[in-house]
């Protein structure tokens, strides 16, 4: 089902009546698959899940550590997720990764210990609330600490250069409206390409459907692109946030 928007969306958008489940053209479920579409097509733009039913789970990533200075003395280390903002470890857990599930593994010199595992005694918080602990996130960014984590991991070097197994869940908990809007404009555009309504984009309606189709095409990758939703634009604005690589302060 889709998430990010709904059919009566589209007909909206598009100034013309409700689609029905039978007597449109296009159908309430043939539009429905196009805004499935719309999303898929928005997810692989963005590398990314815009609502909590289009969360998606990650089993088992495999993923460096990169060490980030807290102070003259101690080193943390800091592993940056492939997707964002998380949203759970798995499942079956809580947000802010305060499960018992077994989803985060870090290398400590001779095996992978489980912070998530409460029979490791580890000490799990967030980057507002606790960031004192063993373990901490920030959520948004996708990123993990982890303290004093030089003192157990430079006896031996992981395995394969695999610092961590992380599983979890990302996506976003409310779709934001630029994201909607992308939505509904692609969603257009595969009716125009599809269909003979009388679509009005801008109140233009000399176009032939073709060009209708490419233009709300356009338009949906120019909001991405004026929200810096793109993969590589959300990457470049998360670095400028302060959280580049190396010896860093958080």
């Amino acid at each position: 089902m889709p998430s990010y928007c709904a059919h009566a969306d589209v007909s909206a958008f598009l100034q013309v009546s409700a689609f029905h489940a039978t007597d449109t053209t296009p159908t309430i479920s043939q539009v429905e698959a196009f805004i499935d579409m719309a999303e898929g097509r928005i997810e692989q733009l963005t590398n990314h899940a815009w609502s909590t039913a289009k969360a998606i789970e990650v089993t088992d990533e495999r993923c460096r550590i990169q060490t980030v200075r807290s102070n003259s003395i101690n080193i943390r280390g800091r592993i940056q997720l492939a997707h964002y903002p998380i949203l759970i470890f798995s499942k079956n857990a809580t947000p802010n990764f305060t499960n018992t599930n077994g989803n985060v593994k870090i290398w400590e010199g001779t095996s992978y210990v489980d912070y998530c595992d409460s029979a490791n005694n580890k000490d799990i918080g967030t980057l507002v609330t606790d960031i004192d602990g063993d373990m901490w996130t920030d959520t948004e960014r996708g990123i993990i600490y982890i303290e004093n984590y030089a003192t157990h991991n430079m006896l031996n070097s992981s395995p394969a250069g695999v610092d961590a197994y992380v599983s979890y869940e990302y996506g976003t908990a409310n779709t934001p409206q630029d994201i909607k809007l992308a939505t509904i404009y692609l969603t257009a555009a595969t009716i125009a390409m599809n269909d003979d309504l009388n679509l009005m984009p801008e109140g233009d309606d000399s176009m032939d459907n073709s060009t209708k189709s490419q233009k709300f095409e356009d338009m949906a990758i120019k909001i991405l692109k004026d929200n810096r939703r793109m993969d590589r634009d959300m990457k470049m604005a998360r670095s400028i946030g302060g959280f580049g690589t190396g010896m860093v302060t958080p």
